[in-house]
């Protein structure tokens, strides 16, 4: 029985107990792919954000044998989930088609209290460059909020400092060897060959196998074409929908 994994919806990241960063995806190609494995007699692992398509992945749950679905909240999360299901056996393709956050909450702070901060620090003579300005803003959270619960609802300067999330697909040829990895690259609004060429960069960078690339604006105008793209570039196929992907996938390992 050949087995796939499939990764989708948003992955969050908190702000506090309450708030998070997130984004619009749903989780539904996911959730219909790993349908359409399963009925093809694959061994389907779903990881996904347990917010999204809960009641589908709940009906699809209990109606397959060989499903596994795995529940995520972060883009760490994600990445452990992924490493750990690396160790249970060769996958024979992997779907990266997850909604992965590209920024994280580092800290929250009021801008009143950061101000107040550097200019006792500007007085001290502390600060005296710009490398020391930046040393002082991203210093030991002297002047950062306890996000630990929740947030007052009234803070009218609230500011949320953003770091960076790791990059999981850089990481999938690594724990998953020979096995068919396919990602997903979403840009808006660019011309056709300035899509192929992100999503062929993208593909050689992190030595996928093949990329789906689309474009925001298309998706809003009803066309949800996903543009194939490999190692060499485009490679003129177009996957409209979730069955067209099933099927060239399910074609690629037959």
């Amino acid at each position: 029985m050949k087995k796939i994994i499939i990764t989708g919806g948003p992955t969050n990241e908190p702000i506090d107990e309450v708030m998070k960063i997130t984004n619009m995806s749903t989780g539904s190609l996911s959730t219909k792919l790993g349908a359409l494995f399963l009925e093809a007699g694959y061994k389907v692992c779903l990881i996904m954000n347990r917010a999204v398509n809960t009641k589908e992945v709940e009906e699809l749950a209990e109606a397959a044998e060989n499903l596994t679905i795995i529940s995520i909240e972060t883009t760490d999360e994600m990445l452990s989930a992924l490493e750990d299901e690396s160790k249970n056996g060769q996958a024979d393709a992997l779907i990266h088609a997850a909604a992965v956050s590209d920024y994280k909450a580092d800290y929250t702070f009021l801008l009143e209290d950061l101000a107040k901060y550097l200019w006792q620090e500007i007085e001290s003579g502390r600060i005296s460059s710009e490398e020391a300005l930046l040393a002082a803003i991203e210093d030991g959270g002297k002047y950062h909020i306890d996000n630990s619960s929740k947030i007052s609802s009234y803070q009218k300067n609230l500011s949320v400092k953003l770091g960076l999330t790791p990059k999981i697909i850089s990481r999938l040829r690594g724990w998953y060897g020979d096995t068919l990895l396919i990602g997903c690259k979403l840009l808006e609004n660019v011309p056709k060959e300035e899509l192929y060429q992100v999503a062929n960069k993208l593909c050689v960078k992190n030595d996928m196998d093949y990329i789906l690339a689309n474009d925001l604006a298309d998706l809003r105008h009803g066309k949800p074409a996903r543009y194939l793209v490999n190692k060499d570039g485009f490679t003129g196929k177009t996957l409209d929908n979730p069955e067209e992907i099933f099927a060239f996938v399910d074609a690629c390992l037959n």
